[in-house]
């Protein structure tokens, strides 16, 4: 487990919808003889109602095809394992918007 994350070319094999998810996707991974190690991302240091983008689970590009495998019968999910979430996109238009409504009050209030 600690050679992988020394790695710098780790491939994200799909998306957990949370940390306790992720966590035993990474164990079956594991049972498999794959290592496996979550990223976080925004949502660790946000928690705006909850996880924003998921965990997601990143492996050696050795493992991709097998853990992906793995994963997909995990969750019985037919779809491709490593597409964020459709919310995603929504949540940085969201982020920016409220960034520049800040930055506007600034001006308007002549502290910028």
């Amino acid at each position: 487990m600690a050679d992988i994350l020394k790695r710098k070319d780790l491939i994200r094999a799909c998306y957990a919808p949370d940390r306790q998810s992720a966590d035993q996707m990474i164990a079956v991974l594991g049972q498999y003889g794959i290592s496996a190690v979550r990223s976080g991302g925004v949502k660790d240091i946000y928690r705006i109602g909850g996880d924003v983008v998921g965990e997601e689970i990143m492996v050696t590009p050795e493992d991709l095809p097998q853990a992906r495998e793995i994963l997909q019968q995990m969750t019985g999910d037919d779809t491709p394992a490593a597409q964020p979430s459709k919310s995603v996109a929504k949540t940085v238009i969201s982020l920016l918007a409220a960034a520049a409504l800040f930055i506007l009050l600034l001006l308007i209030r002549g502290l910028f």
